[in-house]
């Protein structure tokens, strides 16, 4: 019997069990999508650094160095396993082609290195580690992706009257430099062409990498090499933050797609607790028969859950389907960056999520059906079932109404009388909004030139960047004095960035990157206090202040070379680069060489950005000069793609899923208010009247529904997504989309539910619905 009636049941009400079908089916898509890409994300890593045997602790240095001295530290160190020393040859991009397209300005750093012998190798497409013959070069994935390079072409380097020619023979991963944050890239050469053009270039940079028998140690071993006199001209790097970089851009998606998920199962559980009351409100007479005679009351429950369980099974199933059959497009840039890694898990774990859906769905199912037991037989075959959805006695009288046409005075009376019916609808739409604008925004965002201030940086239209080994005093100097004699700058100021370490409250000692300068030229925004006005004054990034346990107004300890002195937090402000941790201050408080010089400019309104950038290309030479978008978008270009493809899907559904509860909503209302509009028919109002009463409570529900999903997302979208940036450095993100962004994509979607209202009731009351449903 049970059989029978869910059968008969599914037949009867075919589009709205195919719309909730389809509905779960979606959630259960991204769900366990959302799964797969987490354990392949995880389990990629893990087996890129394991193949790559990465280093637990690297020290970048641009300068001269003496192996000996890091030998014998070494040596010293019981914590260490293996050491290395990685000489890279740094070309500019003016020296190199690809192909014909000759390498594009930009904030990446050229390195062209041998394979190492130890550990850190760089890998082929196969996670195994890579070996060209002479005359061959294997070239960073990035690259690939950005010049559509293939296997056998051309890659040129020239310098004067020498040219290089190689082969291409594989594009190469590498653990520590995939990801687009990072801005330097490796190209592996055999050992005879890496001497050869070692002749030619010769300034080089150094990786210096050290394996430790305790990967946990890293942070202390970086403490105790950064407090001695070693090589340490650039930035430091750890296993943890090896990890982290390398999971950052799939890790959004993963995040994105969890809150859609979220979002869709809350839809389908609204459109299932509409869908079951219009059931039970159609059913309420045969219920109270059957409690007349007697059929228990977990029976008659079983009979209507029986229903929504085959459809959340069949939904769930067709999800974990689609995820078998396209989950690889979400999984494609980790496969190609990091490898395919699969596992028993990575069928199993987005099965068990599909599972789970089904299960919340179900049991969503029951919650509904609660107030069964509170309803007698007798008050279920008078129609006690649903009384909470009949319609309300609102006073609203036709004789009163002196402005309104009839027709709107009785859809928003109607609308009113039916409050609780039409809210399920509004939150629907609601949600549906959210659903599409949280990815628009958050792409929106990640593409504004304002998205600089999250990278720790002032707004400007222009950024040199100046490192050690590029002589640099003299070119700093010089750079300075072209920019004093330029009359198109409205702004410029020079920025150092050395490295320190700072005590904890726990007295432990952390790596800080300072960055000195006239801060007040290029403003950052400030989460807490304001920016340092004394050489007193330090302020930190989010990271630091968190790490370091300390607050405004308190004072800090810095230490280099066994050295002491004493600061004061004037401010936090967000920061994602170098590991979220750095500070900022107007003066060093020692005496040390720095890392790396930058000079940010502001040009005179009407100077064109482009033009200017290429005369200081020229005379800046070998310092890169960047336009501040292109920076951002070399930067984080590849997280915003991925992000854009993200919110075209979610966009797709939203108008999707809107459509389709509208129709299922249409669709019920259709054969609820059946009694209603013959009653109006036959007192005179036409199918056109009845139709204008409609679409004025639908005008209604649709622009509120609208309405408050864009003001939540606009109060409640950047509390999410700061909850996301909270670990990288950006704890309280702010959209910086235009403002058009909040009203045309929400205006849109409510002009098409609009249109798609106006179509369906168009439809079900034409003159053969109206008069077949009336019968």
């Amino acid at each position: 019997m049970r059989c029978e009636f869910i059968k008969k049941d599914l037949t009867r009400h075919r589009l709205i069990s195919i719309g909730l079908t389809i509905c779960i089916m979606m959630t259960s898509f991204l769900a366990a999508s959302a799964a797969q890409m987490t354990i392949q994300l995880n389990g990629s890593i893990s087996n890129l650094l394991h193949s790559a045997k990465a280093p637990d602790f690297v020290q970048m240095h641009d300068g001269t160095l003496n192996e000996k001295d890091i030998d014998i530290f070494s040596s010293k160190q019981s914590m260490v396993k293996a050491h290395q020393i990685v000489p890279m040859i740094q070309i500019e991009h003016a020296n190199i082609r690809f192909g014909h397209e000759p390498a594009k300005t930009g904030v990446m750093d050229h390195l062209f290195v041998k394979q190492n012998r130890d550990f850190d190798f760089l890998l082929n497409e196969q996670n195994e580690k890579l070996t060209v013959n002479k005359g061959e070069v294997a070239v960073p994935i990035y690259f690939q992706q950005k010049y559509h390079l293939n296997i056998g072409e051309t890659l040129l380097i020239e310098k004067g009257t020498n040219q290089f020619s190689f082969r291409i023979k594989a594009f190469l991963r590498d653990a520590q430099m995939n990801p687009s944050l990072v801005s330097s890239k490796r190209f592996l050469l055999h050992n005879d062409d890496w001497n050869t053009l070692n002749q030619v270039f010769q300034k080089k940079e150094y990786l210096i990498e050290f394996l430790l028998h305790d990967a946990a140690q890293a942070d202390a071993f970086q403490a105790i090499y950064q407090s001695t006199q070693l090589p340490q001209q650039g930035p430091s790097v750890t296993l943890p933050l090896l990890r982290m970089l390398n999971a950052l851009t799939d890790g959004m998606v993963i995040a994105i797609l969890l809150l859609v998920c979220i979002l869709l199962i809350s839809i389908a559980l609204l459109s299932l607790r509409l869908a079951m009351t219009a059931s039970i409100e159609e059913d309420e007479r045969e219920i109270g028969i059957l409690k007349v005679l007697g059929i228990p009351l977990t029976k008659i429950k079983q009979l209507y859950v029986g229903k929504y369980a085959v459809l959340a099974c069949a939904g769930c199933i067709a999800g974990y389907v689609l995820t078998l059959i396209f989950g690889d497009m979400f999984t494609a840039n980790i496969q190609q960056y990091m490898g395919n890694q699969h596992s028993f898990a990575h069928w199993l774990i987005p099965l068990l999520v599909s599972i789970v859906t089904a299960i919340i769905v179900i049991s969503f199912s029951y919650a509904v059906l609660r107030k069964f037991g509170q309803i007698s037989a007798a008050q279920a075959i008078q129609g006690g079932l649903t009384s909470s959805n009949h319609k309300k006695q609102i006073p609203m009288h036709l004789r009163k109404n002196r402005f309104l046409p009839v027709n709107i005075w009785l859809g928003l009376k109607d609308l009113l009388s039916r409050m609780k019916l039409y809210t399920t609808i509004t939150c629907i739409i609601a949600l549906c909004t959210f659903l599409m604008l949280i990815p628009i925004q958050l792409w929106h965002t990640l593409q504004s030139p304002d998205f600089i201030t999250y990278l720790g940086s002032g707004k400007s239209d222009l950024r040199i960047d100046i490192r050690q080994g590029n002589h640099l005093k003299d070119n700093t100097n010089e750079i300075e004095s072209m920019l004093r004699e330029d009359q198109g700058i409205q702004t410029s100021a020079i920025y150092e960035t050395t490295s320190l370490q700072a005590k904890s409250k726990e007295n432990t000692l952390e790596t800080l990157y300072l960055e000195t300068g006239e801060l007040s030229a290029f403003p950052l925004t400030y989460l807490q206090g304001r920016q340092p006005l004394k050489n007193e004054e330090i302020a930190l990034s989010v990271l630091n202040a968190d790490s370091l346990q300390k607050k405004v107004g308190e004072k800090m300890t810095l230490v280099t070379n066994g050295l002491e002195i004493q600061r004061t937090v004037t401010g936090i402000y967000q920061d994602v680069t170098n590991g979220g941790k750095t500070a900022k201050a107007l003066s060093q408080p020692f005496p040390q060489s720095a890392l790396w010089r930058t000079i940010q400019i502001q040009l005179k309104p009407g100077v064109n950005i482009a033009e200017k950038k290429a005369v200081f290309e020229k005379k800046a030479t070998p310092a890169k000069v960047t336009d501040m978008k292109e920076y951002v978008h070399q930067t984080i270009g590849s997280t915003a793609s991925i992000v854009k493809v993200v919110a075209f899907f979610s966009a797709l559904a939203a108008f999707a899923t809107a459509s389709l509860m509208l129709f299922m909503f249409l669709h019920m209302l259709k054969a609820k208010d059946s009694s209603r509009n013959y009653m109006l028919r036959t007192i005179g109002f036409s199918i056109k009247d009845i139709t204008s009463q409609y679409i004025t409570s639908f005008i209604v529900v649709l622009s509120f529904g609208t309405f408050i999903g864009t003001i939540a997302v606009n109060t409640i979208g950047p509390a999410l997504m700061s909850a996301g940036g909270a670990s990288l450095g950006a704890s309280s993100l702010q959209w910086l989309s235009p403002q058009w962004v909040s009203i045309v994509y929400p205006v849109t979607l409510l002009i098409v539910n609009l249109a798609l209202t106006a179509c369906l009731l168009k439809t079900f009351f034409s003159r053969q619905t109206t008069r077949h449903t009336l019968l």
